[in-house]
């Protein structure tokens, strides 16, 4: 305040500048309004300055543009004139006189239309020198102040930055307040001890705490003990040092519940920089953490059978294989594929499909140990993943309960489907010292699996993996074989039991390879089936085959039945009847003398849907027979419902037939079974006279086999029959 005029006239004056004083202060004291209190005080000084229009103008600190707080409205049109007055100091500028003071220039002719003949302008300053506005005095004509009015003003002043300090200070508590009770985080509030003084809505309904409760005690009662002393250390080393600590970390609710918050610390300090308050400010991120786990699960886990998928699979045997290279231990991985799991989905549906590939998965998994990891990879194909084996032949043991296992049928509505595997296994670290190596090699191992004849399990050996590339290059060229016409029939006779007519021959497929030279069926029909190209080339098989024998027909040969083996892939199209019609009528072949073959085996799982097939193949007129009799596990409840007119013996069963009861046994019960059915039997794999002896005391219908006659090109077997028609060899009696 500006002391320089400092005697007043009278002790009136002095007592109203006491008023004016008490007035400010109790206003404070009591808490009246900001605007209230601003309105009385421009009262107030109207009441001590005679004539004077008085009004209080703000300073935004954002713009600098001075607002009307108090006063006459008239006084808003001064405001740019105040804006250019205002001092950028503490002093009061007073124009005693519009017309003649050279401060008003410009501004001149607005202030007379107002009728205004003088103004002063009292700055309102903060304790830190801030202007915060002005105290503005109009006046009808000149005026001179006198001290008491200077001093009066000043005081005024003084008294209007307490009042707008303080109604600052109310504001941002206001905010605060509005802030620390309807805030969705959680908020409390510590002395420097620690102590907890005050927490918002937010807390409680988090926390399950009310400040009754949590008043005066330390965050500590809420520790979930999940975290170390390294981690407190660390947090209060950050509010120590920087002021503030945010961070994830785990705390207790009331009920006992553990949760994950996400948790801001600062630290509130006094003027000397020490700690006075702590302000804490957190979220209850459990959703956040559920969701994250939600999002992990589905980012590493198949959706269908709830096992890990393929980025899991890789990353747990990446980890297993870290822990075994610091601490050697021994770790297989298995790779493992269902066999022809494609005709579960045809035949029965994706859907159906699926509910077996869930309970593959549940039978495979209930065999594991707890640090076993079992993976879905894709489509039917699983890989294991074995730590710390004693030995490898624990891996083929649990191998072995795998086929164990999966022999069980699966029940899909009214009907039973048998789902085999092939598995394949790698060792480390004698297989592969890394995963992509290991995998790669557990896949090769399982693929000699399926060509030893699927339904088992195959260790890798180093010598496979040129036998893959073998088999690559063999794909490659088998898909030109066909266009390039290096595909050539033999056939084999089949002869009367007792006799050497032959009644019959059977057309088996060779492959004459660039390189190879002549290929066997055994070593190239795996490969069509897998590839889908025995689809075109049993199509050719056929046609070509019922081409050449109505061949010999027209040259007057004899007439013999003709018989082409069938796959289970040729089997699995539902146009096989219609190309087969077609082939028959292209070329002419009687379909009475065409007799198909399928092999036990693919006969008992195809299920019910084999019956419809080869229904609609009897309703053309050719012949079934079942190939490999005796190979496998037929029901005789399904066979008497079956189409078929012949049973060939397995040639496994009449290798030792002569010297062997009970393959004596076998054969005579097929023999017995065929005929009480109303079947023609045939015996394979005939190469010495006694086995041929016994097979017509059993009452066999007909045999082949080397002593017969071996697989020859087509040139040879018409010279056969060319030979057989000269000798005119009378038919025996079957």
């Amino acid at each position: 305040m500006n002391h320089s005029d400092q005697e007043f006239v009278d002790t009136a004056q002095l007592t109203q500048l006491l008023e004016l004083q008490q007035f400010i202060l109790g206003s404070i004291a009591t808490g009246e309004r900001f605007e209230h209190i601003i309105e009385q005080l421009c009262g107030l000084i109207g009441s001590m300055v005679p004539d004077a229009s008085v009004s209080v103008m703000l300073l935004k600190q954002e713009t600098e543009v001075l607002t009307l707080q108090a006063g006459p409205a008239f006084l808003t049109e001064l405001l740019p004139y105040f804006e250019t007055i205002l001092p950028a100091g503490s002093d009061a500028v007073y124009v005693t006189d519009v017309a003649s003071d050279s401060r008003l220039n410009g501004l001149r002719e607005a202030v007379l239309r107002l009728s205004i003949g003088a103004c002063w302008s009292i700055p309102i300053v903060s304790d830190e020198q801030e202007i915060l506005g002005t105290l503005a005095v109009a006046f009808a004509g000149p005026q001179i102040p006198t001290p008491f009015h200077k001093r009066i003003l000043e005081t005024a002043a003084y008294a209007a930055a307490i009042t707008i300090k303080n109604w600052r200070r109310e504001q941002r508590l206001l905010q605060w307040s509005t802030v620390f009770d309807d805030a969705n985080e959680g908020m409390y509030i510590t002395g420097s001890d620690g102590s907890i003084l005050d927490v918002n809505k937010a807390f409680t309904r988090i926390t399950g705490y009310n400040l009754e409760e949590v008043h005066g005690n330390n965050p500590k009662m809420m520790s979930s003990e999940r975290h170390d002393e390294t981690f407190y250390k660390t947090m209060w080393g950050s509010i120590n040092t920087t002021g503030k600590w945010q961070g994830e970390i785990w705390n207790r609710r009331k009920d006992g519940e553990i949760y994950p918050q996400w948790l801001s610390v600062s630290r509130i300090g006094n003027r000397q920089g020490q700690a006075y308050n702590y302000v804490a400010v957190f979220s209850d991120i459990s959703l956040l953490k559920e969701s994250e786990h939600k999002l992990f699960y589905l980012a590493h886990h198949d959706a269908l059978t709830g096992l890990p998928n393929r980025l899991l699979m890789n990353a747990r045997l990446e980890h297993v294989l870290g822990q075994a290279k610091r601490n050697p231990t021994c770790i297989a991985v298995m790779f493992i594929d269902l066999d022809r799991f494609k005709y579960v989905n045809d035949t029965y549906g994706h859907a159906q499909g699926d509910r077996v590939l869930i309970n593959v998965a549940k039978r495979l998994r209930s065999l594991l140990r707890e640090q076993d990891t079992i993976a879905r990879i894709g489509g039917d194909e699983f890989v294991v993943i074995l730590e710390g084996l004693a030995q490898s032949e624990d891996a083929a043991n649990l191998a072995q309960k795998f086929i164990d296992a999966l022999e069980q049928p699966f029940q899909l509505a009214d009907n039973e489907v048998f789902v085999t595997p092939s598995i394949g296994i790698t060792i480390f670290p004698e297989d592969g010292r890394t995963s992509e190596i290991l995998l790669k090699n557990a896949d090769i191992a399982m693929y000699r699996a399926k060509e030893q004849g699927r339904h088992g399990f195959s260790f890798y050996k180093s010598s496979m993996t040129d036998k893959v590339r073998e088999r690559l290059s063999m794909e490659t060229y088998l898909r030109r074989a066909l266009e390039r016409n290096q595909f050539e029939l033999f056939y084999q006779p089949q002869v009367l039991a007792g006799s050497p007519e032959i009644v019959g021959v059977e057309a088996l497929l060779r492959w004459h390879h660039p390189e190879l030279g002549l290929v066997m069926p055994g070593d190239f029909i795996p490969i069509l089936e897998e590839t889908h190209l025995i689809e075109s080339v049993g199509e050719w098989e056929l046609s070509e085959a019922c081409r050449k024998v109505r061949q010999w027909d027209e040259q007057g040969l004899p007439r013999v039945r003709l018989a082409v083996n069938l796959s289970a892939r040729q089997m699995l199209p539902s146009s096989l009847g219609r190309n087969l019609g077609m082939i028959l009528r292209v070329t002419g072949f009687d379909p009475r003398r065409l007799e198909l073959e399928i092999t036990e085996h693919s006969l008992m799982n195809e299920g019910e849907r084999i019956v419809g097939l080869l229904e609609a193949l009897g309703d053309l007129g050719v012949s079934l027979a079942i190939d490999d009799f005796g190979s496998g596990y037929s029901s005789l409840a399904r066979l008497k419902r079956l189409p078929v007119q012949c049973l060939k013996i397995d040639s496994k069963l009449v290798r030792d037939v002569s010297v062997d009861a009970s393959d004596q046994m076998i054969c005579q019960a097929i023999v017995a079974l065929g005929h009480s059915l109303g079947m023609r039997v045939i015996a394979e794999g005939v190469e010495r006279s006694e086995q041929s002896r016994f097979l017509k005391s059993i009452k066999c219908d007909e045999f082949q086999g080397y002593l017969y006659g071996r697989p020859v090109p087509a040139f040879a077997l018409e010279k056969m029959l060319r030979e057989q028609a000269n000798k005119s060899i009378p038919r025996a009696s079957s």
